[in-house]
């Protein structure tokens, strides 16, 4: 699967875990998804901002859960993502 574009939809803190979660969307050459995605980011990762520290967490958790459905584990391509696909907040520093 070729991922061309990645999105979120509401971006939260969680009020029992502090977790953040949202729902990130994966638009691809042949299929698009959503997936629930959390994940508590580090504070301090290379000068990002928060914003885009807790934006890669989210989509990483969302890609780590597509690798492990059967249908993409067992698929005879891997998963692809376009440096173009990530969200802007993202890449803020």
């Amino acid at each position: 699967m070729k991922i061309e574009r990645i999105s979120l939809e509401n971006v939260a803190v969680s009020p029992h875990s502090g977790a953040h979660v949202a729902t990130v969307l994966l638009h691809g050459d042949t299929a698009s998804l959503s997936l629930r995605a959390s994940a508590m980011p580090a504070t301090m990762l290379g000068g990002l901002t928060e914003n885009a520290i807790v934006t890669r967490a989210l989509v990483q958790d969302a890609l780590r859960q597509l690798r492990r459905m059967p249908e993409y584990r067992n698929a005879p391509q891997a998963i692809v993502v376009e440096d173009s696909a990530w969200p802007v907040a993202a890449e803020q520093a």
